[in-house]
């Protein structure tokens, strides 16, 4: 009884220590994604040239969250993690190869699908592209370059669930760092030849993305290797664990559908709005993604191997202590972080992209959006806790259920309103839409897992927005007017920025503190002094 007890007080602080490890790996990929977007804004700017880069990107990418990190990485780990702490290694071995080859087949049947037909993808997305047959041809290359990144982002997410299984958590999530590296060197190096040889330069995103892909893929193998599992051929394809995880995704196709029917509608807006519509939401939507990859995902990914590990032993109060203290945790960080970006949403964007081809009145639109975003910061964090639970005890039709609302929500909201409030409003609608989802599964969550303790109010949430307040007040209080920044030089800029930062953080910990919250804001504290 004690042991047990001694893992389940640990094991929220092994959540937490496995995302920071996590999160430092993500942390230098998404900085090398910052410098990718800075130079993609830097030498391209937000033009109708950008959009069309954006919408080929954006069509591989429609199939990404169902085989790469959403619903096969939710089925795949607690099904794998089962076999190997039930059956052990050897078979263990044989759901990798046969999930591999299952996973490959497809993913290339469907990669070569969007290669065929890439002109109807692109009139279906953007139909008034074809008013223009120059960026019309344009997006229609793009969209076959970037084809085979399908195969290789979903290979690579197999690759990434069983080595975190196995507690390793650096080398995947550093992996993307070569995706954006390989963006950064297409663009510094590539797009000067690619004009010099009388093509458009801006073809150098979209042959980045597709090397950068393979990189994610082939960087994670001889770790995968050094476990001893080598893609061979399976002794049977379609196994009881292919099986199952198949089944596991199934409601997880109907949730896929509603994602990209919202997916379609929001490009289809955007590109039929003002020209770099889609461009100022796509670049906004990338700085807000920063904190969601380095913080979110670090946390759900960790949060789903420990989760799994307590649930499958049959651990069931443990594994509902470890949601409830990592429930708690997320909403630690992503509340002050969600503050912050909120209040120097303008301050942010100009400081990342303003230079180059991409001017104040793009800052502007794109701080506009970025603004909406922030403001389901938190429930996205969540949102990356809570889904997975649902595949791990096998409860997948609700994630799908609370998506179709949310969907339901999401295009209501952003057909009606764009003509009066502009391309902005799909960002406040997608925020709106995450944080009816998430508060709808964590009502479902609480009463299946039959936990106790209060989730959505209780005291604790309180201090938290009491010592968010506090923190917007005092950078209210004490920054300096945006045109004083602005025109300060670009080292003058990172240090009242900075300087902002410490002290709105500051002020945050230390009402929390003042509130009685001292060992909490010890416990993260010294985790990620670690």
């Amino acid at each position: 009884m004690r042991n047990s007890q001694d893992k389940s007080n640990k094991s929220p602080f092994l959540v937490l220590f496995s995302s920071l490890k996590m999160g430092l790996a993500t942390f230098c990929s998404r900085i090398l994604g910052l410098v990718r977007e800075l130079l993609l804004a830097s030498y391209f700017g937000a033009s109708g040239m950008t959009d069309a880069f954006f919408v080929a990107y954006r069509i591989p990418n429609l199939l990404r969250d169902l085989f790469a990190e959403g619903a096969f990485s939710a089925a795949f780990v607690p099904v794998f993690t089962q076999t190997k702490v039930q059956k052990g290694e050897a078979r263990a071995l044989e759901v990798f190869k046969a999930t591999f080859w299952s996973l490959f087949v497809i993913t290339l049947f469907l990669s070569i699908l969007i290669y065929l037909f890439a002109p109807q993808l692109v009139l279906a997305f953007a139909p008034d592209f074809a008013d223009n047959p120059e960026k019309f041809q344009f997006t229609i290359l793009m969209v076959k370059i970037v084809s085979p990144f399908l195969l290789f982002i979903s290979v690579a997410a197999l690759f990434m669930g069983v080595l975190n299984t196995y507690q390793v958590f650096f080398l995947p999530a550093i992996t993307p760092a070569f995706l954006n590296l390989a963006v950064i060197a297409s663009i510094l190096f590539l797009s000067p030849l690619l004009s010099q040889w009388g093509y458009e330069p801006i073809f150098c995103l979209a042959i980045g993305i597709m090397i950068g892909g393979f990189l994610q893929m082939l960087l994670q193998y001889p770790k995968l290797k050094s476990f001893g599992y080598v893609i061979g051929l399976p002794k049977k394809l379609i196994t009881i664990e292919v099986k199952s995880i198949l089944h596991k995704m199934g409601p997880g196709l109907l949730g896929f559908s509603l994602a990209q029917f919202n997916f379609w509608v929001v490009t289809r807006l955007a590109t039929s709005s003002i020209e770099g519509a889609l461009s100022f939401i796509s670049y906004a939507f990338r700085i807000f993604q920063f904190p969601i990859g380095i913080l979110a995902v670090s946390l759900g990914n960790s949060h789903l191997v420990h989760f799994s590990n307590h649930w499958k032993q049959g651990e069931i109060q443990e594994a509902n202590d470890l949601f409830t203290k990592t429930f708690f945790y997320t909403l630690f960080i992503f509340i002050p972080v969600t503050v912050f970006s909120f209040y120097y949403s303008h301050w942010l964007i100009h400081i990342v992209f303003e230079r180059g081809a991409f001017n104040s009145h793009d800052v502007a639109m794109t701080s506009k959006a970025f603004a909406l975003y922030t403001i389901g910061l938190p429930f996205y964090g969540l949102y990356k806790l809570t889904v997975p639970i649902f595949y791990t005890i096998d409860r997948q039709k609700i994630p799908v259920l609370t998506s179709a609302l949310a969907v339901t929500v999401n295009v209501i909201l952003a057909v009606s309103l764009i003509d009066k409030y502009g391309f902005a409003i799909l960002a406040f609608s997608s925020s709106v839409s995450i944080i009816i989802n998430c508060l709808i599964q964590i009502i479902y969550l609480k009463k299946i897992l039959e936990i106790k303790a209060h989730l959505l109010v209780n005291l604790k949430i309180l201090k938290l927005l009491l010592a968010a307040v506090g923190m917007y007040l005092v950078a209210q209080k004490l920054s300096p007017e945006y045109q004083v920044f602005s025109s300060s030089g670009l080292g003058q800029k990172f240090v009242i920025l900075g300087s902002m930062c410490a002290v709105s953080f500051s002020v945050y910990f230390a009402i929390l503190m003042a509130l009685g919250e001292r060992q909490l804001v010890r416990a993260v504290l010294k985790k990620f002094k670690k």
